[in-house]
């Protein structure tokens, strides 16, 4: 395990968690930059949360207000270890925790016709083709949802079916993309 990360805000504000060593965390400026731009935005939303690590931006958006999250990573120790933030922090009751690959989820909740408020991946920086990962994101997107996708800075930002990009912000070797639905 890698020392703890803080909460930023809300109720849970200056409580750590734990993440998982192998991961890389999204950076507490990349997390206070996200969270100030969706502020009050995020109370009663759902959230999922995708390639989820140490579930740090689903425990932000519940700290801060969120109704749910649903945190999905491929991990076994990511799963256990966001069930263990979970339980330190009292959230039990307002999280799904998903053990899957995250072009599985997706295709099984466009199936169930699951929609979501507030969608945020931090895939690891060595996949590619993350077009082709997220295909279907646009359908489990509510129609006022928005989509964050946190990339290396470097990296093309990728056209994704259905959304429009909306705000990029680069912080350090990281950018996170903000994504909305292509009106119409």
């Amino acid at each position: 395990m890698k020392p703890g990360i803080e909460i930023q805000g809300g109720e849970k504000k200056g409580t750590k968690i734990r993440v998982p060593s192998g991961i890389r965390p999204t950076q507490s400026l990349l997390k206070r930059s996200l969270f100030d731009r969706l502020s009050s935005w995020i109370i009663g939303k759902k959230v999922l949360e995708l390639f989820a690590g140490s579930g740090a931006v689903g425990f932000e958006a519940l700290s801060r207000g969120a109704e749910s999250v649903f945190f999905v990573d491929s991990s076994w120790k990511s799963i256990q270890t966001i069930k263990q933030n979970a339980e330190k922090l009292g959230y039990n009751e307002r999280i799904v925790v998903i053990k899957k690959s995250v072009a599985r989820v997706i295709k099984d909740f466009v199936t169930q016709e699951r929609q979501f408020d507030f969608i945020f991946a931090d895939p690891p920086y060595s996949l590619t083709r993350l077009d082709k990962i997220l295909e279907g994101i646009h359908l489990i997107l509510e129609n006022e949802g928005i989509f964050v996708l946190e990339i290396r800075k470097k990296t093309p930002t990728p056209a994704i079916r259905g959304l429009k990009i909306d705000k990029e912000v680069t912080l350090g070797d990281s950018k996170i993309v903000f994504y909305s639905h292509i009106p119409g």
